[in-house]
Order: structure tokens, then sequence, then C-alpha cells
């Protein structure tokens, strides 16, 4: 329940921030596009309006997961990287070419997902070189649900009588640092002061991820 109206807190403030963003301009509409992007953020589908030809706003949704084998800290996981988010992102061109500065918002919920793994044939979890018998040892990363975003780009998807074109990000991501949570269940005393020392690790090993680098290439069309 907590998380549900966290979320719905993130998304009125997202919506009203692009209400602060973007109505100035309406009424100004010059073009509309539509973009298919891959990038660090997932495979993306964006819609861009036109308002100038040094003005242009963006909508859009960008999605991939991503299952790994990996050691954070000092124990062996399956890992899986949830990335999903929305972006509201407004584009100027100053030299009124291909050349822009971007700055908005994302709806953020990436997440990276953490299963221990066991000794094989045990229920054995090895943290910091001891072991422990437990049930299962599971935790998550979050980041803050409304993240900035400034970045440069190249492309114009409304550029006047342009069809198909090209277009690319490169910005930064302010996701904040990762919340983490690691939950043992079966566990001792020991056991769960090792789990928390563990956690605390975690969280230092994520903290980079506080400045998502963000890289993306796609196709565009303009109506």
């Amino acid at each position: 329940m907590h998380e549900s109206n966290t979320q719905e807190v993130a998304m009125k403030k997202l919506a009203m921030m692009l209400l602060v963003m973007f109505a100035p301009m309406m009424g100004h509409a010059e073009g509309l596009a539509v973009s298919g992007k891959v990038g660090t953020l997932g495979l993306g589908l964006e819609l861009t309006q036109g308002y100038s030809d040094a003005l242009t706003a963006r909508l859009g949704f960008n999605a991939f997961n991503f299952a790994t084998n990996s050691t954070k800290g000092t124990v062996n996981y399956d890992a899986n990287l949830q990335l999903q988010t929305i972006s509201a992102l407004a584009d100027w061109y100053p030299m009124h070419g291909a050349f822009r500065t971007t700055g908005g918002l994302f709806y953020n919920k990436n997440k990276l997902s953490l299963n221990a793994i066991p000794t094989a044939g045990t229920t054995n979890y090895t943290i910091n070189g001891a072991n422990y018998a437990l049930n299962s040892l599971q935790g998550n990363a979050t980041f803050n649900s409304v993240a900035p975003y400034l970045g440069l780009g190249w492309g114009n998807p409304t550029g006047q009588g342009k069809g198909w074109g090209l277009t690319s990000d490169l910005g930064i991501l302010f996701q904040g640092s990762p919340n983490v949570t690691l939950t043992q269940t079966g566990g001792n005393a020991a056991a769960q002061a090792a789990v928390n020392q563990e956690q605390a690790r975690l969280q230092n090993s994520l903290s980079n991820f506080k400045l998502y680098p963000v890289a993306s290439v796609g196709v565009s069309y303009q109506w």
C-alpha cells in the first residue's frame, strides 16, 4: 500500500511538472513525429511535438529486462535488471539545426532484483567468507521515482520537410542513491548480522548508479 501511494504521488508530481513545462507551448505546434530507439535505457518509443525550428517536446517510454549471474558485495547472485522509464523532455536547438540540448524528467521504475545462490547441493550461503544456513536470501535496489535529466543530442524529428530521420541522445539521469534491501529467511542472529553487513556493501557498490548514463540512437518518422 505504501509503495502504491508513493508511486501515485510521484505520478502527480510528474503530471504537474509536465503542465508547467509544456502549457506555454500549446497552440504553436508545427509537426509530429514518432521515433524508435535503443540504448542504455533499453528499447524505447518516443513521440515528438515540434513548436518551432528551435523548440520541441518529447514523451517517451523505455523498457528492457536483463538477467545475469553476478557477485555483488561478497555473495553470488542471480541478478535481474528491470529497466522501465517514462520520459517528458524539452529540446532546444540553439543553432536551429540538428544539434540540441535537452532537459526534463523521468518517471523511473528501474530496479535490480537479486536472488542469492547457495553452495551447490546445500542450503548454505557464503557471506563475507563464512557459511550460513538460510532458507533464502533475496534483495532489490530501487531509485527515486521522479528523476531529472540533462543531455545533448543530434537530430530534429520534426524538422521542416523531414520524413524519415536519425536521432541520438547522450546525457545523465539523476536517479539518486539506490535504496537497497536484503532479506533473509530462516537464519539466526549471526546470519542476520552478516546479512546487514552485506546490505551495506551492496549499497556502497551500487552507489555509482545514482548518476545513470543515458545514450541512445534511433530512427524517426514525421507525418
